[in-house]
Formats: structure tokens, C-alpha cells, sequence
């Protein structure tokens, strides 16, 4: 289904929603408002506050990236109260096409528009990004998300997975993690459970707790910054690079990513020196038998500051090459 242009382009986490027009077929994505989501009762308010303003083109479509599983019906967001029915809010705008994905679809096509040389844009955490086969894009925010972008003849197929609900612990017997403290404030431990903004916060607060420190912190932003004087914040961030190096490492065994690991989400573009550091190249690297292999795997952080909305672009652009998951309403 083509979408017809104006299109309403959308990225909307569990934290914020970021919302754009791309006016025409080729174009480039106008102005980015962000807004908070907790701010709004749900996403026909957050896009009819966006559309109403006076500057704003009308859209005639919405493609809407989306940080929850997409099913048939109504889809909801994993770590908000947002839910989404793209038939009531196709009505709700008179808009013609509404499409929704996971957010991480444009996110894994984004990465054949980025700038592999251009420093802000990608920073490097280990060999340089060349582009050849699959390519893993993953990354801590409100949620930890995880997608494939993987060539098949001559296009590119975008497999989006629920990865970062799978189990999760230790798995090296000199492990030093309060790993029993985490389970019993989760009940089942994920990847999620500690790769995530409020699981940097159980991480701190657990590794407090092990050497009787009180807790200073409250949200990631403050646990990064403790990290620059406090010995248990930094111990933190150390032990979350590390565990998120396991895991990505896991990721690209599971998908064969010669393309290359990309990390994305709030966290990951604010600790790139730790990344650059052992903790998440060994936890990356330390994959025996395949260790040779997990060496020249090419490694780096998504800097752009908004790399889903011109990941959605890329994919209106170029809709031949691209195969992904989707849920499409028509009027």
C-alpha cells in the first residue's frame, strides 16, 4: 500500500513521541516536535495537538513507528498506557492510509542512510561499519528494542524480534551481580528487566543495597551523571556496558551480523567512552568458540538525534527495496 504524501511520520516511545510531515515523495521530514507521552491520554490526542498547530501541513496518511509488539487490531504500547487502533485514528484525521511498526523497522533502515564517516552520526566502539551482510540495530531506552536488517538478493529484508523479553542472568561463574536481589524485585528476570533506563536504576539501587550505600539516584540521566564522582553509579554504568556487551554479542551470533551491531536508544549515545572500554568489548567479544569471528564484527552508537523519523523516511523513499512487518489501514 502506498501511503499518499503529506504523510504524518511518528516515533513514539514509552517516553516520548516525536512527530513530523514529510510533504512530498522524496522530500525531507519537516520540523520534529517531541513531546512527552505521558502528557497525553493516548495518540489521537498527542497527533491532533501536532496537526492543529497553524504551521502544520495536513496530512492525507500517518506512518506511525510504534515501541510495542504489532498485532492485528489494537496494538499497545509494551511500557505505556497507549493504544493504537489505525482505523480510529485514520477517521479521527480523515486521513486516506494509516500504517504502523515496531518501532525498530525504521531504525534498521536508517542504518543504510547514515553516514559510516560522519562522526556525528555513528561513533565507532569497534571495527569500522562496511556494510556487508546482516546488520543488528539495538538499544536501551524506556524499553530495550532489537531488529535485523538482512539482504536478501536485492532487497533488504527488516525482522523486528521481541528480544529484549528473554531470559537473563549470569552466566560466568566469577559473576559478581546481586543477581538474587534483581530477581526478587522482577520475578522473571529479561534482558529488559536491567538493559533499560529503569534498569539502570534496579542496577544501581541493587549493587547500593550489596555494599550498604544509600541511593542518591532516581532516573538514568542522574545515575550517568553520578558516575562521574560516585564509585557505585560508575560501578553501575560499567556493569550495564558489560551486560548490554553480552547481550548484543548474543544478538549477532543469533543473526550472523557480519554487517555490523548498532546501538541505539537514550542510553547508549551518552556512555560511548564505557562502550569503547573493555567491560562491553570483552562481555561482546567472549563468544568461544566464535571469539575470532566476534572480533572483526563492526561495532557503533547511533548519534543522530532523531534516526527513526528519517528511518521512516527511507523507507517511503525507496518502497521496492524494503520488506517489513506492517499493519495497514485503508479508508
Amino acid at each position: 500500500m502506498t501511503l499518499p504524501h503529506p504523510v504524518l511520520l511518528a516515533d513514539i516511545g514509552g517516553t516520548y513521541a516525536r512527530f513530523s510531515i514529510l510533504p512530498e515523495p522524496g522530500g525531507r521530514p519537516g520540523p520534529i516536535r517531541k513531546v512527552p507521552t505521558a502528557g497525553f491520554p493516548g495518540p489521537v490526542d498527542a497527533i491532533r495537538a501536532y496537526v492543529d498547530r497553524q504551521d502544520a501541513v495536513r496530512p492525507r496518511s500517518a506512518f506511525l513507528a510504534v515501541a510495542g509488539r504489532i498485532t492485528p487490531g489494537i496494538t499497545r504500547l509494551t511500557n505505556a498506557p497507549w493504544q493504537f487502533d489505525p482505523g480510529g485514528i485514520g477517521e479521527a484525521f480523515g486521513l486516506e492510509a494509516v500504517r504502523l511498526v515496531n518501532d525498530y523497522v525504521p531504525l534498521a533502515a536508517a542504518v543504510t542512510v547514515l553516514d559510516p564517516d560522519d562522526p556525528a552520526e555513528l561513533a565507532r566502539i569497534g571495527p569500522a561499519v562496511e556494510g556487508v551482510g546482516p546488520r543488528l540495530v539495538l538499544g536501551p531506552g524506556t524499553g530495550l528494542g532489537a531488529a535485523v536488517l538482512i539482504p536478501a538478493g536485492d532487497r533488504l529484508l527488516i525482522q523486528t524480534t521481541e528480544a529484549g523479553h528473554i531470559g537473563f542472568g549470569p552466566c560466568e561463574p566469577d559473576d559478581k551481580m546481586p543477581w538474587s536481589a534483581l530477581m526478587a524485585a522482577e520475578g522473571r528476570l529479561t534482558a529488559e528487566t536491567l538493559l533499560s533506563g529503569p534498569g539502570l536504576v534496579r542496577l544501581v539501587r541493587a549493587l547500593a543495597a550489596t555494599r550498604g550505600a544509600a541511593v542518591g539516584w532516581s532516573s538514568p540521566p542522574e545515575i550517568l551523571e553520578g558516575a562521574r564522582s560516585d564509585p557505585v553509579a560508575r560501578e553501575a554504568v560499567h556493569q550495564f556496558a558489560r551486560l548490554l556487551g553480552r547481550f548484543a554479542g548474543d544478538m549477532a551470533l543469533v543473526f550472523s551480523a557480519t554487517g555490523g551491531v548498532f546501538l541505539a536508544g537514550g542510553i547508549a549515545p551518552r556512555i560511548v567512552d564505557v562502550l569503547r572500554g573493555e567491560p562491553f568489548s570483552q562481555a561482546f567479544e567472549d563468544k568461544a568458540p566464535f571469539r575470532e569471528a566476534m572480533l572483526a564484527l563492526p561495532r557503533a552508537v547511533i548519534l543522530h538525534p532523531e534516526p527513526a523519523i528519517d528511518g521512516l523516511a527511507a523507507l517511503l523513499a525507496d518502497e521496492d527495496r524494503f520488506l517489513f512487518p506492517a499493519q495497514d489501514w485503508r479508508a
